[in-house]
């Protein structure tokens, strides 16, 4: 005879396997999460500073006229933040030529205080970072400035959302791809953009 231990039980099985299945059928891959839109921001054009320790603005100099692909650390993140560095390792493969020349990946601080110049270089290094992928930090309010024109401030770190921005800087459109997008989904994202520039 069941008891009603036994059926409570059961039903909690239950209800774990229906959970377990509707993971894997109803939520969408990180790749289908991921779909570019098309953004209206305001972000400021303040100065930031480079890995090397040069200093420019945001929007005017570091974006200017070329494509770019925007997305966020800090360095002792230990979880969200190596999954998007590697996202960005692994596209410069992708890129090739175009990298640094009509293409560029920029990686922004969000712990300035922490990430002065000298660490976001060494960060760099490690990660085999290819001349054409800048990281920035900068005055902790200024950086906090562009990250809120961006939509992307968090005042808890440990918190922040992950995504990446494909920016083509002179004709001014901004998309965001939001979640862990894939190498190829982001160099699909600025190819179109890259093809755009050239269409009548």
């Amino acid at each position: 005879m069941t008891t009603r231990k036994g059926t409570f039980a059961q039903a909690l099985k239950s209800l774990a396997l229906g959970l377990f299945i509707a993971a894997f059928t109803v939520v969408p891959s990180l790749e289908a999460y991921a779909a570019a839109n098309i953004v209206d921001l305001k972000v400021p054009d303040l100065e930031l500073t480079n890995q090397d320790g040069v200093g420019a603005r945001f929007v005017s100099d570091i974006i200017g006229d070329k494509l770019s692909a925007i997305t966020f650390t800090y360095t002792t993140c230990t979880t969200i933040c190596p999954v998007l560095d590697g996202i960005f390792k692994n596209i410069q493969g992708k890129i090739g030529e175009d990298l640094g020349e009509n293409i560029q990946l920029i990686t922004i601080s969000i712990d300035p205080t922490t990430d002065i110049p000298q660490r976001l270089k060494e960060h760099a290094d490690k990660l085999g970072a290819k001349p054409g992928w800048i990281f920035l930090t900068g005055e902790k309010t200024k950086v906090n400035s562009v990250l809120k024109g961006l939509e992307m401030y968090s005042p808890d770190i440990f918190n922040h959302p992950p995504a990446v921005f494909i920016v083509d800087g002179r004709r001014g459109i901004w998309s965001r791809l939001s979640g862990f997008p894939s190498p190829s989904l982001i160099e699909k994202a600025l190819r179109e953009q890259q093809v755009a520039r050239h269409d009548p």
